[in-house]
């Protein structure tokens, strides 16, 4: 068994379902792949483009927070607090506070249809930019999840006093953010970006494409990726890293699959 921190994976299956064409990954594996990014970020300094990303539970918060607040059923208190403490650096593995971040990363799933889409939350524009690899054909559609976000993270950016904050960056002089604290975040669609030719099961690879090429400050590219080529590289990543760990579980030379 290979431990990612995040996810544990048991059986060789779990990486076979990684690395075959047209197979949907699940949420363990698109959260191994975005830990090791957040990890990334903790490279940086705090001069440079810094970056965190939520996990694949962060849409059931939000979900169950926006659907049950006006009845003040008991859960939504539980959820609220996994929001807030998300918005903190807490409650994931290697966050980072908000306040200190450019941009926040976050994966959604649209569950009936088992299909993935990155949503980035750039907070000093108060704008949502929704990465969709099959944006250009008919499979997709606003995403009502999406919306719910858009509504709901002014009041938890509120309630977690994120305009009081000013270490890195003063967000009261912001102009996105003067007098405008409780308007929703506005929604983009990037089209310009590289899509799935075959199907919509390959959305996982593309969504830890484009976040690994924004987490290196790069344009995510408009054509060129390539999904069989993707699967194979983070499944050998990987593994590779999971038998290095397995063999020094406690070293510290180990370097994060890149």
């Amino acid at each position: 068994m290979f431990d990612f921190v995040v996810a544990h994976s048991g059986m060789k299956n779990w990486f076979y379902l990684m690395s075959q064409p047209q197979t949907c990954w699940n949420d363990e594996h698109i959260d191994v792949i975005l830990y090791y990014l957040r990890k990334k970020a903790k490279l940086q300094t705090q001069e440079q483009y810094i970056y965190t990303i939520g996990n694949c539970l962060y849409k059931v918060y939000v979900n169950n927070v926006y659907d049950r607040y006006c009845q003040q059923q008991p859960k939504v208190f539980l959820n609220k607090e996994c929001l807030i403490n998300i918005i903190n650096g807490f409650s994931i593995p290697a966050g980072f506070p908000w306040h200190l971040v450019d941009e926040v990363y976050i994966p959604i799933n649209y569950g009936d249809k088992f299909y993935w889409v990155l949503v980035v939350v750039v907070l000093k524009e108060k704008r949502i930019r929704v990465y969709d690899s099959t944006l250009q054909r008919k499979y997709s559609r606003t995403l009502s999840e999406i919306q719910k976000l858009a509504k709901i993270l002014p009041t938890y950016l509120d309630m977690r006093g994120f305009l009081d904050q000013k270490v890195r960056t003063d967000w009261l002089t912001i102009e996105a953010h003067k007098d405008k604290m409780a308007n929703p975040f506005d929604v983009q669609y990037l089209h310009e970006i590289a899509q799935q030719t075959i199907g919509i099961l390959d959305c996982g690879p593309f969504v830890a494409a484009y976040a690994e090429y924004l987490s290196d400050g790069l344009q995510v590219p408009n054509d060129g990726l390539d999904a069989g080529l993707l699967r194979k590289r983070y499944t050998a990543l990987l593994w590779k890293y999971g038998e290095a760990k397995a063999q020094k579980p406690y070293a510290t030379d180990i370097k994060d699959p890149r």
